[in-house]
């Protein structure tokens, strides 16, 4: 039950419990002491009233009216307080106000009342305990100081909650801002004030509202750079679609539309129809080659039927045959064997974006590929890294880092920060550019084909 209770309400509780607990406590050591507090007043008035007695009986034989001199003397002796004094058989009235305190506290501190009785050869004297003004004096001190007690205690309690109160407040205000978090608004800021707990507490969950609002300003432009690189991949394949296997198209079409004219006519040939046939042949064979380099660019298809390495030995060769005087040396001892296929398609990316650089801007005429896995050791993953280095002019070490390379390299990079790796286009210190990258390899992955 106590967990569904607040924080505030709780330390309330506490509060109020350990005040009742004193107040309790310092009202039972009255009432232990109280006892003993009348009982040594009874004793001590007993004992005087004893001695005066015994002091007085010698002279009541010599006394010409005894009975006068003990009259006198009981009216000496009643006049000490918490004793009664009487003759045997003779009542006297008790002293005080018998009804200020309780009868059950009266027994409480005085449960037994011995009679001291002195006896006189004219008679027999009585002593008995009276208490009664000395226990309303002490249930008085017992009701006064419960009274005042439970005052302060109700002031103490009514302060220490209000301080409660104020020292908590900034609770309610660090429960709204996480609340709004939850909701999403990163945009939100709590005040830091109340103590340094709380100011630290405060301060945490603001630095925590400033990355999540950063990690969405992040998210934003991913979001706009991946429309851009698909505009872009739109573009360049309706350029290609345009200028490459449009032509294709129209002269197939063409061809085949003078194949048929020519067989139409009377006294076709058969030589010109096969020559017509031969090179509508090698239209389409050409159309063809268009459409393997254009799904290549979409998804290479070398990668899942023959593996990373032999992939990359194909796209390697593929740009020297494009660009004969240009030596690309590989290095792939890292490209065999078991890859993720998201890992695998990663890495052929790199390696064709990386060759897509230095062949078409740096001027570079040699290419060094190296692909190469270091293993997963205690504490620490396995990984893949890749380095594609050029030796032509390299870039411009001003321009901002982030705008280095094109749309393709940046949207490489976000997609190489979305598999936990890390790439970086730096100036080679021997001459030309540096493209590096390092991929995460995860335990159970999926070969790739």
């Amino acid at each position: 039950m106590l967990r569904r209770l607040s924080l505030r309400l709780r330390l309330s509780l506490l509060l109020g419990a350990v005040l009742a607990l004193g107040l309790a406590l310092g009202v039972g050591l009255l009432l232990l002491h109280a006892g003993a507090r009348v009982r040594a007043e009874v004793d001590g008035a007993t004992r005087l009233a004893r001695d005066l007695v015994e002091a007085t009986l010698p002279r009541l034989d010599a006394a010409p009216d005894p009975q006068a001199e003990i009259a006198r003397l009981l009216a000496d002796v009643r006049r000490l307080r918490h004793i009664r004094v009487a003759l045997a058989g003779e009542e006297t009235p008790a002293k005080g106000d018998v009804d200020r305190a309780p009868q059950w506290f009266a027994r409480l501190v005085l449960p037994n009342a011995a009679v001291t009785r002195i006896e006189t050869g004219h008679g027999l004297i009585l002593i008995s305990p009276n208490p009664a003004d000395e226990i309303a004096e002490i249930w008085q001190e017992i009701v006064w100081l419960a009274i005042g007690g439970a005052g302060i205690a109700v002031a103490a309690f009514g302060l220490v909650s209000l301080a409660v109160s104020r020292t908590l407040r900034p609770v309610a205000t660090l429960a709204d801002g996480l609340q709004r978090l939850e909701r999403g608004e990163h945009s939100v800021r709590v005040p830091a004030d109340g103590s340094p707990e709380f100011i630290i507490i405060a301060e945490r969950i603001n630095a925590l509202a400033a990355t999540l609002q950063q990690l969405d300003d992040e998210n934003r432009r991913l979001v706009r750079r991946m429309i851009q690189v698909q505009d872009e991949e739109r573009k360049d394949i309706a350029r290609d679609l345009h200028d490459e296997i449009g032509p294709f198209l129209f002269t197939i079409r063409a061809g085949v539309g003078a194949l048929a004219r020519r067989a139409a006519a009377p006294g076709a040939e058969p030589a010109r129809l096969a020559e017509d046939c031969a090179r509508i042949d090698a239209q389409i064979a050409a159309l063809q080659q268009v459409n393997r380099r254009i799904l290549g660019r979409l998804r290479p298809a070398a990668l899942e039927e023959m593996g990373l390495a032999d992939a990359l030995q194909a796209l390697a060769q593929g740009w020297r045959e494009a660009n004969p005087g240009v030596a690309i040396a590989l290095s792939l001892d890292g490209a065999s064997g078991e890859l993720e296929e998201g890992i695998a398609l990663t890495a052929y990316r790199i390696v064709q974006e990386g060759l897509a650089n230095a062949l078409r801007h740096s001027g570079a005429d040699h290419v060094d590929v190296s692909v190469t896995r270091a293993n997963s050791s205690k504490g620490a993953k396995g990984a893949l890294h890749i380095v594609v280095r050029d030796n032509g002019s390299g870039f411009d070490a001003t321009r901002d880092p982030s705008s280095r390379g094109g749309l393709g390299l940046r949207g490489m990079s976000e997609r190489v920060g979305a598999l936990g790796g890390a790439l970086a286009l730096t100036n080679d210190p021997q001459g030309g550019a540096r493209l590096t990258a390092s991929l995460p390899l995860r335990s159970g992955a999926t070969k790739e084909r």
